[in-house]
């Protein structure tokens, strides 16, 4: 700025000594040619600045009404894209529902997940089911079989299917009241006896290799007895073999000895044992010892007449029951592996049976 005044000094100065006009005057005239200069450049400046500013509204402008453009191509696209969203969403309501299924099915898969582990923890009761055999001449048992079809026990001879029907219900309330024996053979298998509360028979069990699985039926019986079914249909049963005696005299031949024994119960039963001490039968328990000596002179008498019958138990094998008159068990023989053996058993009984004596009472 010093530099301009001093400028405008020189001139005025250069001025005032060619037209000999006073200085003054001169100054004025370039302090207004300066205002002058300065307005023209302001001027010029806020001009520049308009126009700029012009200019900067026209690109503005230009952006604007451009941006419609490229906002009108978007929503086309996006318009495009909407209508093709409904088409999706029309499919997903078809057919992807599944999956808005499958989130609220979540729940109900988890439910009876947890139920199946619920009955894992406390698993179904099974039952069983109450069968009516006919066994061939004249003779009819019930059997009661587990889920599996084994068979759990089975009664004694009734001479009528109603008699074996209403068997069903006597042993059903002798498992609520009566008592289960276990026995074990000469060979080291185990089977039960369902009995009445007075010694009365009612039925026998499978055999078993082992005494826990033969004490296991007995827990199942308990279990599945009262709530198992009862078939109405009469099944055709594995009949009885039919022993023919030998054409020998029963009364020669090897001597024995019969003891009655007193039991864990306090009961008492007969035995028959071979002159070499092995156990050939045993009489059912009974209360007293009279009756267990009585019994003696029973197995003597049918015995002799050959009073037995051959069946098979569930593994094939085969047993004898010696009966009475009126078809009623009065000892059951060992299980063997063979018919064969099994009757030459039933002969050695013959011959023992009849021709031992009571210990302590020799003849």
């Amino acid at each position: 700025m010093d530099k301009i005044k001093e400028f405008i000094a020189k001139i005025c100065t250069y001025l005032s000594d060619l037209t000999s006009i006073p200085f003054y005057t001169v100054a004025w005239i370039g302090l207004g040619l300066v205002i002058l200069f300065v307005g023209l450049i302001t001027f010029l400046i806020i001009r520049a600045v308009i126009k700029n500013k012009k200019k900067k509204a026209q690109k503005v402008e230009v952006k604007v009404e451009d941006k419609p453009i490229v906002e009108e191509k978007a929503l086309e696209v996006k318009e495009e894209v909407v209508l093709e969203q409904p088409v999706e969403t029309k499919k997903a309501i078809e057919q992807p529902t599944t999956e808005i299924k499958v989130e609220e099915k979540k729940p109900v898969k988890k439910a009876p997940a947890k139920k199946v582990v619920e009955e894992e923890k406390q698993p179904k009761k099974k039952f069983g089911k109450w069968v009516v055999e006919f066994k061939g001449h004249g003779e009819y048992l019930s059997k009661l079989l587990a889920s599996n079809g084994e068979i759990m026990l089975s009664s004694e001879i009734y001479t009528t299917e109603e008699g074996a029907r209403g068997g069903i219900a006597t042993i059903i309330r002798g498992v609520d009241n009566g008592k289960f024996v276990v026995y074990q053979d000469k060979n080291g298998n185990y089977y039960y006896k369902l009995k009445t509360a007075n010694n009365r028979l009612l039925c026998v069990g499978e055999i078993y290799k082992s005494k826990d699985r033969c004490l296991k039926a007995v827990e199942s019986v308990k279990r599945i007895a009262k709530e198992s079914t009862v078939v109405d249909e009469l099944v055709e049963g594995t009949h009885y073999i039919d022993y023919v005696p030998a054409q020998t005299d029963a009364k020669k031949g090897a001597r024995g000895k019969w003891r009655v024994e007193k039991t864990a119960d306090g009961n008492y039963s007969a035995k028959l044992y071979a002159s070499n001490g092995q156990l050939m039968l045993a009489t059912e328990e009974v209360a007293l010892e009279k009756s267990a000596v009585n019994a003696i002179a029973s197995v003597k008498k049918n015995s002799a007449e050959g009073n037995f019958i051959i069946d098979k138990d569930k593994f094939g094998r085969f047993y004898y029951k010696l009966r009475n008159a009126q078809k009623s068990v009065i000892c059951i023989g060992e299980a063997y592996d063979t018919l064969e053996s099994c009757t030459n058993a039933i002969e050695s009984v013959r011959r023992f049976a009849t021709n031992s004596v009571v210990e302590g009472k020799e003849e």
